[in-house]
């Protein structure tokens, strides 16, 4: 209904997908869901381009060394995604989200890390096309404090400049911080993604922001270094 399709076509596509393994039916509701197939296809693709292999020991460093969670995005289009993270933090109170898709651009560090490298035209499109401005849409992370429209988003992003790195705090989730960094190419300083870190915001009170972001900034770098140049190619070319 959705796609303003026939009921017979999509029946036989769906039949087909089923035959191939990418779906399968629930015996007892009839109703149809995406088998493993293919994220599995995507965690291949994803180690055939090397940077989970680098990535994941700088990662682990900077978990270890901060305590806390330490994610990875890259850029593809207009939207950043999750790819890999590492959790640093001891049991007991501990931070740990989903890495579900895309971010939520204007509520998250990372999201502001990227923008903030950005005009500010281009960077209040793509936080609009991402929900600024909007009610709250479902699996978009949206906190308390979260930006609510395009002149509260340049000034922060002009503070994001000036400081250094992308700051939420409680914008994506409540009683949530987090800080973030751009990751970019060595050899001609294209962005290339962003890495954070986030914990309980009772945890990273404002006196750890310099530590944190020094921290960030050399893993960034290495990172820069470091990246697979296939990888730069894939994502270049995807956007």
């Amino acid at each position: 209904a959705e796609l303003d399709l026939p009921k017979g076509p999509v029946h036989r596509l769906l039949a087909e997908l089923n035959a191939l393994g990418w779906v399968e039916q629930d015996a007892e509701t009839e109703r149809y869901r995406l088998t493993l197939k293919l994220a599995l296809l995507g965690q291949q693709h994803l180690r055939s381009t090397g940077l989970p292999g680098v990535a994941q020991p700088i990662l682990d460093e900077v978990a270890k060394r901060c305590r806390e969670l330490v994610r990875l995005t890259v850029v593809q289009g207009d939207c950043l995604y999750w790819v890999a993270s590492s959790q640093g933090a001891p049991t007991g109170l501990m931070y740990q989200p989903a890495l579900n898709g895309q971010l939520t651009l204007h509520t998250t560090a990372n999201g502001k890390a990227w923008l903030a490298t950005l005009e500010d035209d281009e960077a209040s499109r793509i936080a609009v096309k991402g929900g600024l401005g909007t009610h709250a849409v479902p699996g978009h992370l949206v906190g308390p404090k979260a930006l609510r429209d395009v002149d509260g988003l340049i000034r922060e992003l002009a503070q994001t400049r000036s400081r250094g790195f992308g700051l939420a705090i409680e914008e994506a989730e409540q009683g949530v911080k987090a800080i973030a960094v751009a990751v970019r190419a060595h050899d001609d300083q294209r962005v290339l993604g962003t890495m954070s870190i986030a914990g309980p915001l009772v945890r990273l009170s404002p006196d750890r922001d310099a530590d944190l972001y020094a921290l960030l900034l050399q893993a960034a770098g290495t990172l820069g270094l470091v990246w697979p140049r296939e990888n730069v190619t894939v994502f270049k070319e995807s956007q």
